[in-house]
């Protein structure tokens, strides 16, 4: 007796085959899915769907003409690292009274993203926080300020080197040349 009959390897083959193409797609999910360097955009269907308000609030956020000075201190492993900014109107005056928020990853392990509110210090009138950004490497801080129907946004990229220097980032993969 025959191990397998000659009527049953086609559809024994084509079951094989099926039921094989199952396994590897569970195994590669599970492959891709323990990466750390693998992050999703948190809503991005959402985001690609209102593209154009998204745009919109863009266009907005440009035509109010303010802008960011951001400062970090030293980079210490296991020690929090202080972020700060300095949000100017169009006129060069502080901006005060604001809401403002960041949400800080490093590029190459976008998933581990911090959310922090930065609170106002009048002294120096800016806002603050305290961030772990003990991992060297590229970083971008995602700043938002609301103050009123006012809303800015801005998107930061700055290098933190081991020796526990930032350097601003001005031109990102991608961005056309001047």
């Amino acid at each position: 007796m025959a191990l397998l009959r000659k009527d049953r390897i086609w559809p024994t083959a084509i079951a094989t085959v099926l039921l094989g193409n199952v396994v590897l797609g569970l195994v590669l999910m599970r492959v891709a899915g323990s990466d750390e360097h693998f992050a999703v955009e948190p809503d991005y269907y959402r985001k690609a769907v209102a593209w154009d308000s998204t745009m919109v609030s863009a266009e907005r956020s440009a035509a109010l003409g303010w802008s960011l000075v951001t400062q970090i201190t030293p980079v210490r492993p296991g020690s929090p690292s202080r972020f700060a900014v300095t949000v100017h109107d169009s006129l060069g005056a502080a901006v005060t009274g604001a809401s403002v928020r960041v949400d800080a990853f490093p590029v190459a392990y976008a998933a581990e993203v911090q959310h922090a509110p930065l609170s106002f210090d009048p002294e120096g009138e800016e806002y603050a926080t305290t961030l772990d950004l003990s991992r060297s490497g590229l970083w971008e801080m995602r700043v938002a300020v609301g103050r009123g129907s006012e809303q800015f946004s801005a998107v930061i990229r700055m290098q933190l080197s081991d020796d526990g220097h930032a350097t601003l980032v001005a031109a990102r993969p991608g961005d056309p040349m001047p």
